[in-house]
């Protein structure tokens, strides 16, 4: 049996794919499921308290290796102390069965984050973009599947969606329509044509691609490639004779690992914080001017902001930034509310951005 491989390739330069990608708020980052064997034991509570605050750790990061850090380890160990609300839920009961029991941890998000601040661990702020996700399947009788929006009863989807959502991942499905099949066939996709799938992506506006085929043997392993594309490079990897399982959970992290490294930022800034001018038009009424209020005050690198200046329909905001500017510039790029009107300006430490906010 062969293990996984990892390769990255050269940069791809598709400069006509630039549009912006859209993204999502992701629910659930500070919350974890456990299945236990009873609702009265305190150790075992206390274990699988130690286990979700793991889930919740990879989703807020979105990469495992952030458990191998001392001082995680350490706070793991302690977990109840991060607790916010916990309680236990049967599932799957039916006649013959009471069955099983899973307990259901919230944690409390400012601890969290405080923590992995002093680790100096970045985070993955919670507004992500989609990932939109290009499957193929052939069996062993070399008949092919692609699989999409409809295809949802799949084992296959199943599994990569859990995988997903357990790294805090927003997929897409393409629709599969005509439009879709007009643009690319089965075989476009097993054979990974790069520049028939980003045309055929652009109507998805997602800039974070991942392409997937599978081969499940007889035995139930599986041949597998995946290949990861964001903006200009690509990252592939190769399975063979592994676990569906395992193929399915490093397909998965292949993304999130790029993409959480991409977003991240460092809760307590660089040492050179900045202050930016931010210039938004467009603001039409109070529902426009609250929402943009609303909306900069969670951004996860703006530490805090004034309103300098309403004239007619446009606002001047003073930001008060932890100086990681690429991190913010791509994290509002996410917002399907704000349209950059002009490029970044920068002068030493003085920074302006510009943008129309589009009512939605």
């Amino acid at each position: 049996m062969l293990g996984l491989m990892f390769c990255l390739l050269l940069p791809l330069g598709f400069a006509s794919f630039s549009i912006p990608t859209l993204g999502v708020e992701v629910s659930g980052i500070y919350e974890g499921s456990v299945p236990v064997d009873s609702r009265d034991n305190a150790q075992e509570r206390n274990r699988a308290f130690g286990d979700a605050m793991r889930q919740v750790l990879v989703k807020v990061t979105g990469n495992r290796e952030v458990l191998s850090h001392a001082m995680i380890r350490r706070a793991i160990s302690n977990a109840d102390d991060y607790v916010d609300t916990w309680s236990y839920r049967t599932i799957n009961p039916d006649a013959d069965s009471e069955g099983s029991i899973e307990l259901n941890v919230s944690f409390f998000e400012p601890k969290v984050l405080e923590l992995i601040d002093l680790a100096g661990i970045p985070m993955w702020p919670k507004n992500r973009p989609y990932t939109l996700l290009w499957i193929v399947v052939q069996d062993e009788l070399e008949e092919k599947q692609l699989l999409g929006t409809s295809s949802d009863a799949s084992d296959i989807l199943v599994l990569l969606r859990e995988a997903a959502d357990a790294r805090g991942l927003p997929l897409l499905l393409p629709l599969l329509d005509i439009d879709d099949l007009r643009a690319v066939s089965i075989d476009d996709v097993w054979n990974m044509n790069i520049e028939k799938l980003l045309e055929a992506s652009a109507r998805y506006q997602s800039e974070s691609i991942l392409l997937v085929r599978i081969f499940r043997t007889l035995g139930g392993d599986v041949l597998g490639k995946s290949t990861y594309m964001l903006r200009d490079q690509a990252l592939t990897l190769e399975a063979f004779e592994e676990p569906l399982e395992s193929f399915v959970s490093d397909s998965i992290a292949l993304s999130t690992n790029e993409l959480s490294a991409y977003y991240a930022i460092l809760l307590s800034g660089t040492q050179s914080n900045l202050e930016v001018r931010l210039t938004v038009e467009g603001i039409e009424g109070v529902e426009d001017y609250a929402g943009l209020l609303n909306y900069v005050s969670e951004l996860a690198d703006v530490n805090s902001f004034k309103v300098v200046s309403v004239d007619n329909q446009t606002i001047e905001l003073a930001l008060s930034t932890g100086g990681q500017i690429r991190q913010l510039v791509e994290t509002i790029a996410l917002n399907r509310n704000m349209l950059p009107v002009s490029e970044v300006l920068r002068d030493e430490n003085n920074v302006t951005m510009s943008y129309r906010w589009i009512a939605q």
